[in-house]
Parts: structure tokens; C-alpha cells; sequence
């Protein structure tokens, strides 16, 4: 047939389509891609044809993606996928550990995407490199300057920690296009965007947190009627429990009566624990003691509960939605709506009042962290130097009148327990595994007893040479796929990559 033509022993084939040539190329196994060469000229449709073979060739041997999509194109594909996985989420049984995207990362997802299309969504995804990625970031700053129809609550200059985010999210897709060999062997860009300054949110100092608690009681008992007391007794309750358990607002929001358990402590005491579902999974959270009685008033003056109604309900039974409205409005008329710095107070402001609480009360970071959902590194990056333990204040306050000698503390410390030990182990295993993956070479011993030391001191621990000998055994002997879960639960491989420890114990030369 004229219209028909092959060449390269029939992997290239020349055919027309409503009087337009087209190409299609064999890869072989079954695989073709083609497209319109845009022309009806013979002559010029296999000149162009040959270019889109030799073309294709190139790419295929350099591991390239023969299959151009556009960012677009991607975007559209991930935001479908994004969608899917949160109704999935939504129809998962209570108490799943499978993580799926919540209602605020969906949110989060659809609002970002906006931004990247207008900045390179006609691109072709393979062209998107580390200068793109850069370029983004003054792009980004001026995106809202000259425009004139600014919605009121658009900030025109975006935070770092906005920007960081957003520049997360494209990498997040770029990572997805890549599992779909949509990049072929070409690399996700390394391109990090890097806070100036780390904005912390502040936490309530001993003396704010005794003055919002009284508050919360004051602003209830002067409601004057019925509906608004049972509004401010609901706020009561949950910025308690906020501030007395660490968990998140959105954790809190989701709580089903029966999601609360009774335990008894070591003490023989009677505690709760919760059953959280949050953006880090399932999880058991045993919040500080006087929640318990928290949780149990509140139960009592719903004499009609069901185990599947929420623990936190509007009047009408419905789930919470938020309270921040409420408690910036106590905030407001309590004084208490800035801290001494200035900074704004905010239900968030809960979480960190909790975690710096619990560092003073020489609760160990590791405990901390798995109890509040979050990695050690968090812990100490946003919480740890707002922090000081009871033993270290003792230590830094030192004994009247004795100011050129330090007050030796060591017999002070904790003892070396067999599960303390056994911690540290699992760190140093991880800290191996780190080694060999990152920087390609095992770990060397004085390395290893470097990071067991620097975790003994961090948890002020009594220890000695036997004991760093007995770690360093136990943590060659732990399985890579439990350091590697380890790792992973405690957020230990980015925190060997940006903390200290990771200059300290860098090898000589």
C-alpha cells in the first residue's frame, strides 16, 4: 500500500491517518510508540521519521522514557491517585495501621498543584531538573505582588516553611512518576529547599498553663445559657486532653468512645490509654494521669453513649470539626493570646506545652516520641531546647557557694536497664545500616561506640566500658530488616544525616 511504509526491518512504520502521516516505533515485547509527524509531504514525513527513530534509540539506550508526559499530565494523574487512596482510607476499618492520604493532605495536594501548573505545567516531566526546582522558590515570592484581586486571606509573601512544603509536594510527585518509570533511569532531582530560620510554634510556660486552666473553668461558668455552657465545657475538655496526652487536634477529632481503654500502671494505678489514628498511622497514646478523670466526667454527663459515638461530639453528636475559633477567643479575653516573645498561641501550642513537660520530667526522648507519634529527631529539633530535665537543672544549679567546682552527678544517673541497653542497640544497628547505605562503608567500631555514648548521655545513663561492648554486640546481631524498621518508626536516618552526631562521628581524613 502507498500509504503504508516501512523501514529498520519493520520496527519503524510510516502510515496515514486522515491524509496525515504518523510513526510508530517497535520496542519490542509488545511495546509501541508513536505520534503524528504532522504532515502530509512523503518526503518530509520520513525525514522526520527517521529523526524520531534515531531519537528514540538514544533515549532507550541512555535510560531515558520514551513516553513524554507533560507536568500536567502527571498532575492530573496524581491528584486522581491522591483522591482514590483517601476514599480508600475513608472506608478502612477503624484501627487499620495502613497509612492512607487524610482530608488535609488532599487539601493540601489540590491547593499546591494550582502553583506548579502555572509554573511548568506544559513542561515535559524529564526536563524538570535541580534549576527548575530552584527557580521555583523567586517564581513562588512574587507570585501574588502585581495582582490586584487578592482574596483576604492570601498572604502575599509565602513563609519558608510554605515554600519548603510546596517544594516536598513536587518532589512527592516527581518520586511517584518515577515509580511508574515514567523518568526512566533518570534521578529525581536533589534540589532542597533550606528554612532560613526554623519556626517553632510556642509552647504554654508552667505559669500560662495554670492561668488558661483557671480560664477555662471562669469563661464556662459565666455562660449564660444551657447550649454555650455545654460548648465551653466541650473546649474545656479537649484542650486538657490536648495538653495533658500530646495528640494531635485532627487525632483528637477522630476519637470513638470505644477507642478509649482502661489500664493499670506499674504503680497499680488506674489509667486510660487512647487508640489514635492520625497522619503517622495507628497508634497507642497513655496520656498523663489526671486525664483520666477528664474523660471520665465527660462520659458521665452522656449517660446515652454509644461505643461508636465520638469521644469529642458537637450538641447535636456530630464529630468536631475545630475549635479553634472557640479557644483563640479565650485566648483573647483571658490575655493570653501572645506569649512573652509575642509569638501567637494556638491549640497546636498544646502538643509542644506537652512535650517540653514531659522532657522535664526526665521522660525519655524515645518514649516521648513513639507516645506523641513523632521521630526522636522532631522531638529534639522543635521540643528539646525549650526543655531541661530535672537532673541537668540540678546539675547546671550546681551547690551553694561551690562556683569553681562542677557538683559530680554521676552516681545521679540512671541506671543502665536491660531494655535502655537493648535501645541503644537497635540505634547503633540503625546507625550501621545508615552507614553501609549512605555513605557506602560499614561503620567502624569507634564510630559505633561514639553514637552508643552520645544516646547513654543523651539519656543520662551510668554506664561503662563492659556495658558499650555488650551494645555494640547486641547491635551487630539485630537483623538489617529490623534496623531498617527501626530506623524508619524512630525517623533515625534523616536525623544521622542532619544532626551533629553525623559531623562527630565522621571519619578522620
Amino acid at each position: 500500500m502507498d500509504d503504508v511504509r516501512r523501514a529498520h526491518d519493520g520496527a519503524l512504520v510510516l502510515f496515514k491517518r486522515s491524509g496525515v502521516w504518523q510513526a510508530r516505533i517497535h520496542l519490542g515485547r509488545g511495546k509501541y510508540v508513536g505520534k503524528s509527524l504532522k504532515t502530509s509531504n512523503t518526503a518530509k514525513a520520513t525525514e522526520l521519521a527517521e529523526e524520531y527513530w534515531h531519537n528514540t534509540r538514544y533515549e532507550l539506550s541512555k535510560g531515558l522514557p520514551v513516553r513524554k508526559r507533560t507536568l500536567n499530565a502527571l498532575l492530573d494523574e496524581y491528584v486522581d491517585y491522591r483522591e482514590r487512596d483517601h476514599k480508600m482510607g475513608k472506608g478502612a476499618r477503624s484501627g487499620t495501621s495502613v497509612k492512607y492520604t487524610s482530608e488535609g493532605m488532599l487539601r493540601q495536594v489540590k491547593r499546591v498543584q494550582h502553583f506548579w501548573r502555572e509554573y511548568a505545567g506544559k513542561r515535559l516531566i524529564d526536563s524538570i531538573d535541580k534549576k527548575a526546582l530552584s527557580d521555583y522558590v523567586p517564581w513562588r515570592k512574587a507570585y501574588y505582588h502585581n495582582r490586584t484581586d487578592l482574596h483576604p486571606n492570601v498572604r502575599p509573601n509565602p513563609t519558608d516553611k510554605t515554600l519548603q512544603w510546596e517544594m516536598m509536594f513536587i518532589k512527592m510527585v516527581l518520586r511517584y512518576a518515577k515509580d511508574r518509570g515514567y523518568l526512566g533511569e533518570k534521578a529525581v532531582p536533589s534540589y532542597t529547599f533550606k528554612l532560613a530560620t526554623r519556626r517553632i510554634r510556642p509552647d504554654f510556660t508552667i505559669g500560662d498553663f495554670g492561668q488558661l486552666k483557671q480560664a477555662l473553668v471562669t469563661w464556662r461558668d459565666a455562660a449564660n445559657s444551657e447550649p454555650r455552657k455545654a460548648a465551653r465545657q466541650l473546649l474545656h475538655d479537649y484542650v486538657l486532653v490536648l495538653a495533658l496526652s500530646g495528640i494531635r487536634t485532627g487525632e483528637a477529632n477522630t476519637l470513638k468512645i470505644r477507642d478509649v481503654q482502661q489500664i493499670r500502671d506499674d504503680l497499680g494505678r488506674e489509667n486510660i490509654q487512647f487508640n489514635v489514628r492520625g497522619k503517622t498511622g495507628a497508634r497507642t497514646v497513655v496520656p498523663h494521669i489526671d486525664v483520666k478523670e477528664i474523660v471520665a466526667n465527660l462520659l458521665a454527663r452522656r449517660s446515652d453513649h454509644k461505643p461508636d459515638d465520638w469521644l469529642f461530639a458537637m450538641p447535636d453528636g456530630s464529630k468536631v470539626e475545630s475549635l479553634r475559633d472557640q479557644f483563640d477567643k479565650l485566648l483573647e479575653v483571658s490575655n493570653l493570646t501572645l506569649n512573652a516573645a509575642g509569638a501567637k498561641h494556638s491549640l497546636y501550642s498544646l502538643r509542644h506545652f506537652y512535650a517540653v513537660r514531659s522532657i522535664a520530667r526526665d521522660i525519655d526522648i524515645y518514649t516521648i516520641a513513639r507516645n506523641m507519634g513523632t521521630s526522636v529527631q522532631m522531638i529534639e529539633q522543635y521540643y528539646g531546647k525549650h526543655a531541661t530535665t530535672t537532673a541537668k537543672a540540678t546539675k547546671l544549679g550546681g551547690t551553694s557557694g561551690q562556683y569553681q567546682r562542677a557538683e559530680d552527678l554521676v552516681m545521679r544517673r540512671k541506671n543502665l536497664s536491660a531494655k535502655a541497653a537493648s535501645q541503644v542497640a537497635k540505634i547503633v544497628a540503625a546507625y550501621m545500616l545508615w552507614s553501609k547505605t549512605k555513605r557506602r562503608r560499614a561503620a567502624k567500631p569507634t564510630e559505633r561506640r561514639a553514637c552508643a555514648t552520645h544516646f547513654l548521655e543523651q539519656d543520662y545513663r551510668r554506664f561503662t566500658e563492659a556495658d558499650l561492648v555488650s551494645i555494640d554486640k547486641q547491635a551487630r546481631a539485630i537483623p538489617q530488616t529490623d534496623a531498617r524498621a527501626f530506623a524508619k518508626q524512630q525517623g533515625l536516618a534523616q536525623w544521622f544525616s542532619t544532626n551533629m552526631i553525623a559531623r562527630a562521628l565522621k571519619p578522620s581524613g
